[in-house]
Parts: structure tokens; sequence; C-alpha cells
């Protein structure tokens, strides 16, 4: 089995549950005391108001909880 490191998963679409693109993945925030990602952190697509989505935005990038990540592919496809 490989294992997916974080360097090539960067960069990936990130589409919601209908596949519609919202942005790409810029970087993930980790739980240091107990090593599990517990955000993605995206770059929203031009033309997305970050204000209109029920996430909140990190230095310019979308925080969405990593429970809300439905699939990691050659997407990464959320919940919702």
């Amino acid at each position: 089995m490989r294992t997916t490191f974080g360097k090539e998963i960067l960069t990936r679409k990130v589409v919601d549950a209908a596949g519609d693109l919202l942005g790409h993945l810029a970087d993930f925030t980790v739980d240091l005391g107990t090593g599990n990602i517990v955000s993605i952190l995206v770059v929203a697509e031009s033309g997305i108001d970050p204000n209109e989505l029920p996430w909140p935005t990190t230095e310019g990038l979308l925080s969405i909880p990593v429970e809300e990540v439905a699939t990691i592919g050659s997407v990464v496809e959320l919940s919702r």
C-alpha cells in the first residue's frame, strides 16, 4: 500500500459534494499533540466569496475541518 505524503496532495482541486470546484489545497493544519490533521487550508477559486461560505478564513485561506472531507484522491471531495 502506498502512503500519500502531504506534498503530493498539495495543489489538488477541492470540490464540493456536487463536484463544483471550490479551490485548491494549499496546506493543512496538524494537531501537534496527536499528529492528526485537523483542517485543510484551501485557496478559493476566483469569483467565490469566502465570506459566503460556512468556513472561516485563516490568512486568506479557507479553513475546512477534516471531518468535512469525504475522500482524497485525484481531487479532494468535501461531504457537502
